[in-house]
């Protein structure tokens, strides 16, 4: 799959700050987060994850209330399979629609998959200064202390990889 094309498809219709609390350094401490849990959960499709950690906020139409930009991102992913822009099998595309659909509204998933999703981007939550609260983790490699701590360390500074952005094509 074409990342690059991927990342000019969101850009192009991304409507806030890129450098603002839910632009792509979130996306991409996400796709950190969400690979390192990937790697530790058996059945979890890390292309899928990757997609979601770039794709799960792409449709806000602003960084506070808005509670619908998960379903936009979901009809934005089928836009983009209909475009031969996101090429996955039609069962690893509804997990990716139905991971980016329900990230703000469903609290825990038993899917590998779509845990490590929310997992993934419920421990940048450290960008605002908060905890990811248990209860609404999925994932067993959620719990352990390294990953936490690394991932609460890459939010809690805002780390920005201008390595990972460069080679997908996000401009700096």
């Amino acid at each position: 799959m074409d990342m690059n094309r991927i990342v000019q498809s969101i850009l192009g219709e991304y409507r806030l700050n890129l450098r603002g609390t839910h632009g792509v350094w979130h996306w991409l401490r996400v796709r950190t987060n969400g690979l390192a849990l990937a790697d530790a959960t058996p059945d979890a499709d890390r292309e899928v994850v990757e997609l979601f950690a770039l794709l799960h906020d792409s449709q806000r139409f602003d960084e506070y209330e808005d509670l619908e930009h998960g379903a936009r991102a979901a009809e934005f992913v089928e836009r983009l399979s209909a475009e031969g822009v996101i090429t996955l099998e039609r069962a690893r595309l509804k997990t990716l629609t139905k991971a980016c659909a329900g990230h703000t509204l469903e609290k825990r998933s038993k899917d590998p998959t779509i845990g490590c999703c929310y997992d993934a981007d419920r421990l940048d939550l450290s960008r605002l200064g908060n905890a990811p609260d248990d209860r609404y983790m999925s994932t067993l490699a959620s719990a352990d202390p390294e990953l936490r701590r690394l991932a609460w360390g890459r939010g809690y500074h805002r780390i920005e990889d201008a390595d990972a952005a460069r080679g997908l094509g996000f401009p700096l």
